[in-house]
C-alpha cells in the first residue's frame, strides 16, 4: 500500500483496513453472541423425601444434560443506501455509482461541496505559499469506553462520543504509531490565512499529504507537500473544511462530506464517501506564520456499510482475477476482514443524515471512526520534487 493511501481523511477510511490487515494472523477468531441456555445440572432443586424431615439432592445422573446448544448467529439485514443530494448539484450521492449531476465543459465538480467550479491551469495557478501548518506527531484510536464517550464526537444525539473502531484499537494503534514515527504518514493541517491563534471567526482548514524534507524523516520541521493533495483541475485541496473557527484557542471544523479515492495497488482504486467528518484540537501558544502545535486533537467521520462492502467486493474481484502465484498481499486476509468489518458497525442510519445507536431492531449499517492526535510545528517549503 503506497504513501498516497495515507492522506488526511483517507486515514479515516483506511484505519479499518489497517485493523483488517493486523487481524490476518491464523489465530484470529470472530465470535457471535450465543443466548444463555439454562442447564438443569447447575441449579438442582432439593426434593422432599416422603415420611421424613430430610431433603435429599437429586443425583446428577437423574437429570438430563443438554449437550447440543445451537449457536444462533445474527441474521444479516440488507439496508438500502439512501441517496443524499441535499445542497449538491454534482458528484457522488453517497451510494455506489450514484451521482447528483454533472457540470458543463467549462467547469469541474468539487466533490467536497458538490458544486461546479471554474477550471484552472494547474501549471500557472497552483499554490506557491502556504499558511501556518502543523504535522501529525501522534495518532491513535481510543479504546477505553469512558475516553471514547468524553473525547470522541457524538453521532447518535446522546451527548456521548462514538467510535466503532475501538474494538480493533489493539490491532490498529501499533501500525499507526509506527507509520507516524517512521515517516510513512505525514499529514499536515494548514490554517489558511490564520494570524490569530486564539480567536479566528472563520477560515479554511486544509488537510494535505506531506513528506518530511529531512533524512531520516521527522514529525516536525520542514515539509514538502505532495501534488496528490490537490484536485489539479480546479486547484483546490482534495480535503478542506470551510468555515473552521478558533475560539479561545480551541479549533473546530466540520461536519463535511466528500468522496475518497484510495489507491490500493497499481490500477486498483477504491472509492468511498466519508460523511459527517469533524475535527477539533487545542492550539498551543506560540503559533507563527510558519507553523503551530496542538494537543487533544480528534478527527472522525462515518463510513456506511454499503461503502465498505463495495470496497471489499472490488478487492475480492481483483484477487479472483489475479493468477494464483501473483495475488496481492491483501487477498490473504480479505475473508477475516469481511468478518471483522461487521464488528465496526455501531450506528444505524435514520435516512435524513442522522444516526442512532444500533439495536436488534435497527441493525448497524454505518461505522463511526474516531482518531485522537497531536500536532507538531511544521513549515511547508514547496511541493515534493518529482523523482526523475
Amino acid at each position: 500500500m503506497n504513501r498516497a493511501t495515507k492522506m488526511f481523511t483517507v486515514l479515516l477510511a483506511t484505519a479499518a483496513l489497517t485493523g483488517w490487515a493486523a487481524c490476518s494472523s491464523d489465530d484470529t477468531t470472530v465470535t457471535t453472541d450465543t443466548p444463555a441456555v439454562d442447564n438443569p445440572t447447575t441449579d438442582v432443586p432439593a426434593v422432599d423425601v416422603p415420611g421424613t424431615d430430610v431433603e435429599r439432592d437429586v443425583p446428577e445422573s437423574d437429570v438430563p444434560v443438554v449437550t447440543d446448544i445451537p449457536v444462533v448467529e445474527d441474521i444479516p439485514v440488507d439496508v438500502p443506501c439512501v441517496p443524499n443530494c441535499t445542497d449538491r448539484v454534482c458528484g457522488s450521492n453517497g451510494c455506489d455509482g450514484g451521482s447528483c449531476g454533472t457540470c458543463d465543459a467549462t467547469k469541474a465538480c468539487s466533490e467536497l461541496t458538490g458544486t461546479c467550479v471554474d477550471k484552472c491551469d494547474w501549471a500557472v495557478d497552483k499554490p506557491t505559499a502556504w499558511g501556518p501548518t502543523g504535522a501529525i506527531a501522534s495518532l491513535t484510536t481510543p479504546a477505553d469506553a469512558a475516553v471514547v464517550k468524553s473525547l470522541c464526537f457524538d453521532y447518535t444525539g446522546d451527548s456521548l462520543g462514538d467510535n466503532g473502531l475501538k474494538g480493533l484499537a489493539g490491532q490498529v494503534n501499533g501500525p499507526l504509531a509506527d507509520a507516524v514515527s517512521g515517516g510513512d504518514i505525514a499529514i499536515l493541517f494548514e490554517l489558511a490565512g490564520v494570524t490569530d491563534f486564539l480567536n479566528t471567526a472563520s477560515f479554511q482548514l486544509n488537510g494535505l499529504l506531506g513528506a518530511s524534507s529531512t533524512t531520516p524523516p521527522t514529525t516536525t520541521g520542514d515539509f514538502f507537500v505532495q501534488e496528490t493533495s490537490y484536485i489539479t483541475e480546479i486547484c483546490q485541496p482534495m480535503i478542506f473544511f470551510p468555515g473552521a473557527k478558533i475560539v479561545a484557542g480551541a479549533m473546530s471544523a466540520g461536519p463535511s462530506e466528500f468522496q475518497l479515492s484510495i489507491p490500493i495497488s497499481e490500477g486498483l482504486v477504491i472509492d468511498a464517501t466519508l460523511i459527517q467528518a469533524k475535527v477539533k484540537a487545542n492550539l498551543t501558544a506560540g503559533g507563527t506564520a510558519n507553523g503551530f502545535a496542538a494537543t487533544e486533537g480528534v478527527l472522525s467521520g462515518v463510513l456506511t456499510k454499503q461503502q465498505l462492502e463495495t470496497a471489499i467486493a472490488k478487492l475480492q474481484a481483483s484477487c479472483d482475477a489475479a493468477p494464483a502465484n501473483a495475488k496481492p498481499d491483501f487477498c490473504s486476509y480479505l475473508k477475516v476482514a469481511t468478518s471483522a468489518m461487521n464488528l465496526l458497525f455501531d450506528l444505524h442510519q435514520v435516512g435524513d443524515g442522522t444516526f442512532v445507536a444500533k439495536t436488534k431492531e435497527l441493525p448497524g449499517d454505518a461505522a463511526s471512526v474516531c482518531l485522537s492526535y497531536t500536532l507538531a510545528t511544521a513549515k511547508v517549503t514547496g511541493f515534493e520534487p518529482v523523482a526523475p
